[in-house]
């Protein structure tokens, strides 16, 4: 007798999308995400979300169906050597020949994508083995993994090199904390560390809220677009402590010109850069630094806690040239007159009525690629981990929408909201009738200013305003287009029914679409190509460089 099992599943109007909606499902929560699609064009449209995948660390198992085994490589109908085709994109990438193979493999292709740096595993399955059924329980083989990991907890080499940079750490008078999404699952050890030593935190995109931005010590994001108090920390720090982070190159700037002040300290010991992460591999890939430790963020940072004896220190010159830098350099952008709308007013009053409406701690947001999510990162105030989905490092456009409906099933109690870009959205669209499919209550921001504004900025300062293939010319009307799907719409136009609009798109029950008419804008800062992170290009009323030539006073 085969037993049957209900499984739910989601169907998106294409391959990509439910790739995407299954990388949020997983970059939004502690799970798996999972797509299955079908042979040839199934798989070659599943390629991207896999790479998305893998390289923002996000595990993802993709199933895919292949031709029978007697007909590969014949150029069957709907045939592509999908294993060649994705092994370059994942972790691991497996043709599956045998039955009694079947459930040993699927247990280790979730194994390896949650293994130290998740990411995405790819298995094909041929049509013949997908119609056979299994008749000898006796014959199930189980993945099982060998745990080979040291107890560093208990290793005395581990413990004394905590306590080597715990000293390093006590001793440095300008240490920053550098965070990626390698300690997300760890807010408050994390939170217990940063105030107990008194140190300044950044982190990248994908760390964002680990650490509340409204507390002090919070200098936010750092990087090509980021807080220039960041950046400047970063440059100017004698001890960077770097946990669960890679130094990505949109984070760093021109490596020559990296972190001049924590190299020197290296060479006179009294600093330095400490790099945590548990894929060995990323240590001393980009960055070369002093003291490294392949292991969990969570079990440094708790070590650091139980063994490092890290002491509060006042730091009141670090401290103190910190804070300039964060009330020098704010975020800034210029209002247009005659109430007309820039994406930065909508991101700034939206993330106001998410506090003043007390949803801010229930609200995850997602991102499509391009200036609206670097403003989204610069002027909403995140407060807990996993509360931006967005895509870093492939930088896919139109991942927002698919993202917000993996995030919604996997966060039914949540509210989600996709801050989209316009030339973003239209990627992918048609999911909208995914959305009205399964009445997921997600509601969709759209800055519609008729431009790819983040290639058209760079067109405009590097290349001499040759503006080509960045202006949408025909944009759809989206309030028809949600409505076409059954979806609820509203359009914003002018500054002053902003405030009540944007209470009406977040309140309202269920899904609904907001086209808002926003201006292109440059988004500033901006550390140009082959610029040290600290040469940023800044608002027009702002000072290009930062003078680090004088001494820093005594603590």
């Amino acid at each position: 007798m085969i037993r049957q099992y209900n499984i739910n599943y989601y169907v998106n109007t294409h391959e990509q999308n439910s790739g995407h909606a299954a990388t949020g499902y997983a970059k939004s929560s502690n799970r798996t995400g999972v797509a299955i699609v079908t042979s040839g064009p199934g798989l070659t449209n599943m390629i991207t979300p896999m790479l998305d995948a893998t390289n923002d660390s996000t595990p993802l198992v993709v199933i895919s169906g292949q031709v029978p085994v007697n007909a590969m490589n014949t150029n069957a109908f709907q045939e592509c050597s999908a294993v060649d085709i994705s092994s370059p994109v994942t972790k691991w990438s497996y043709c599956v020949k045998n039955i009694d193979e079947l459930s040993y493999i699927i247990d280790k292709a979730f194994y390896i994508a949650n293994d130290k740096k998740k990411g995405a595993v790819h298995i094909d399955i041929p049509k013949c083995i997908l119609a056979q059924t299994r008749v000898s329980p006796k014959l199930i083989k189980t993945y099982n993994h060998n745990n080979n990991n040291d107890n560093k907890n208990k290793d005395s080499n581990f413990i004394e090199n905590i306590k080597k940079v715990a000293n390093i750490i006590n001793n440095s008078k300008k240490p920053i904390f550098y965070i990626g999404q390698g300690c997300n699952n760890y807010k408050d050890k994390l939170t217990e560390l940063v105030t107990k030593s008194n140190i300044p935190i950044t982190t990248t995109i994908h760390a964002m809220g680990l650490f509340n931005e409204k507390h002090p010590l919070s200098l936010k994001f750092l990087g090509m677009h980021g807080n220039v108090a960041a950046n400047y920390a970063i440059q100017d720090s004698d001890c960077i402590i770097a946990i669960g982070s890679r130094f990505d190159d949109r984070t760093t700037g021109n490596l020559e010109y990296y972190a001049p002040e924590a190299k020197s300290a290296s060479k006179e010991n009294r600093g330095g850069i400490i790099h945590v992460n548990i894929e060995k591999t990323q240590i001393n890939k980009v960055v070369n630094s002093d003291y490294n430790f392949n292991c969990d963020a969570g079990l440094f940072i708790d070590s650091l806690l139980k063994y490092g004896d890290i002491k509060y220190n006042k730091r009141t010159s670090w401290i103190s040239k910190c804070n300039k830098w964060k009330k020098d350099f704010p975020f800034k952008y210029d209002k247009l007159p005659d109430n007309r709308l820039k994406t930065q007013d909508i991101i700034i009053e939206l993330n106001k009525q998410l506090y003043d409406l007390n949803l801010i701690n229930n609200t995850i947001i997602t991102t499509g690629v391009g200036n609206h999510q670097m403003m989204a990162a610069q002027f909403i105030d995140w407060c807990r981990p996993k509360q931006m989905i967005t895509s870093g490092s492939l930088g896919v456009m139109g991942t927002g929408l698919p993202y917000a409906i993996g995030t919604q099933l996997a966060n039914k109690n949540k509210l989600v909201i996709d801050i989209d870009g316009d030339g973003s959205f239209n990627h992918t669209l048609s999911d909208l009738k995914t959305i009205v499919e399964n009445d997921l209550p997600i509601k969709i921001a759209i800055m519609n200013d008729g431009y790819q504004s983040m290639v058209r900025v760079w067109e405009d300062l590097f290349y001499e305003g040759r503006i080509t293939a960045t202006k949408l010319e025909q944009n759809p009307d989206y309030e028809s287009l949600a409505e076409s799907f059954g979806m609820m719409s509203i359009k914003v136009n002018n500054r002053d029914e902003l405030k009540k609009k944007i209470i009406e798109f977040l309140t309202y029950p269920g899904p609904i679409l907001c086209d808002f008419r926003v201006e292109t804008d440059n988004c500033f800062p901006l550390v140009a190509p082959g610029k040290a992170l600290d040469d940023l290009i800044l608002h027009n009323d702002m000072k290009n460089k930062y003078d680090f030539s004088k001494e820093l006073p005594p603590n």
